[in-house]
C-alpha cells in the first residue's frame, strides 16, 4: 500500500513534475498555477493522501490545470529544448 503524504508535499511534487514538464513551453500557464496550487494546500491543510489520488484529484478539478486528456498524455519535458545554461555546461542538451 502507498504511503499517504502531507498536502504541501504533493502540491510541491505536482508543480516540479507536472507544471515544469507538461507546460514547459507555456511559464505564463506555470506561473497561474502557483497560487492555485498554494490556496489549495492552505484549504486542504493537515490532510494527506497518496500521489495518485492528488492526481485524479488534479486531473477532475480543471480549476486548477485545464489540460485536456490527449494533452496529458502527450506533452511531456524534452531536454532538447532545454535553453538552461547550466544543462548547456555538462552537456545535457
Amino acid at each position: 500500500m502507498k504511503k499517504a503524504v502531507p498536502i504541501q508535499q504533493l502540491v510541491n511534487w505536482y508543480y516540479g513534475n507536472y507544471c515544469t514538464r507538461k507546460c514547459y513551453l507555456d511559464e505564463q500557464r506555470q506561473e497561474d498555477h502557483i497560487p492555485k496550487l498554494q490556496e489549495l494546500a492552505k484549504k486542504m491543510r493537515g490532510v494527506e493522501m497518496t500521489h495518485n489520488k492528488f492526481l485524479t484529484l488534479i486531473r477532475s478539478d480543471k480549476t486548477i490545470c485545464n489540460l485536456s486528456d490527449e494533452e496529458w498524455q502527450k506533452r511531456t519535458f524534452s531536454w532538447r529544448n532545454n535553453k538552461c545554461l547550466i544543462c548547456k555546461k555538462f552537456g545535457i542538451r
